[in-house]
């Protein structure tokens, strides 16, 4: 409950400074752009043997001056996230590489400085990120997980709400810029996973801790 009203808190701060700096540069170069990219990465952890997998990210995002060459960017993105785990049908056979999903969407808002005018900018903030449960296809449901007596749906029900922090590179022109940037997430998506129920399955499942950590290569098209 303290993280959700924490992260509740975030947004709210968010969106006010978003809202503020937006009424302050109305007269001056503020755009609304379409986006999309590639992501690559997934949730990291040292519990379970991962692996990183292509996602992608596409959603509505505002470029701002803000005062002499500093920038305010905030906007909406939904994306798809995967992750891939060793998974067996039966212990004591072969085991396979089975991709895990998350889909959501994430709240941004970066403060950024322009290097060489509009052609090269560096940014940075918070993502506040809502995703759905981490999930396989349902063929996969029953596998156990590699060195853990789990199945694949017993990982399935992670924590919803998280913040995560950016550094972003953009480069281009007014109309379009590509971008670069790497994130990472600050609340452990597996909080909710560490619950007496699992460990009484599998004592080993204790302290479990993930984080989502994604690479990402994007354009950006302004309206």
């Amino acid at each position: 409950m303290k993280n959700t009203t924490f992260l509740l808190l975030v947004l709210f701060l968010m969106l006010s400074v978003s809202l503020h700096a937006q009424r302050r540069i109305s007269s001056s170069y503020n755009r609304l752009g379409i986006q999309a990219a590639v992501t690559y990465g997934g949730i990291e952890t040292s519990n379970f043997s991962t692996q990183s997998k292509i996602g992608y990210l596409a959603g509505l995002t505002t470029r701002a001056n803000v005062y002499n060459n500093f920038t305010i960017i905030y906007g909406v993105n939904f994306f798809e996230s995967r992750t891939g785990i060793n998974l067996q049908r039966e212990t004591g056979q072969i085991y396979h590489e089975i991709d895990f999903k998350t889909t959501g969407a994430q709240l941004n808002l970066f403060l950024g400085h322009k290097l060489i005018g509009e052609h090269l900018s560096f940014e940075a903030g918070p993502i506040l990120q809502v995703n759905s449960k981490w999930s396989t296809s349902d063929e996969y449901k029953n596998y156990y997980v590699e060195d853990y007596n789990l199945q694949a749906k017993d990982l399935e029900d992670i924590s919803k709400i998280h913040l995560n922090v950016a550094a972003n590179i953009s480069t281009g022109f007014k109309s379009f810029k590509f971008w670069f940037q790497y994130q990472y997430g600050v609340t452990n998506m597996f909080k909710k996973l560490n619950t007496v129920e699992l460990q009484q399955q599998e004592p080993k499942a204790v302290n479990l801790e993930g984080h989502m950590g994604m690479a990402l290569a994007g354009i950006v098209v302004y309206l």
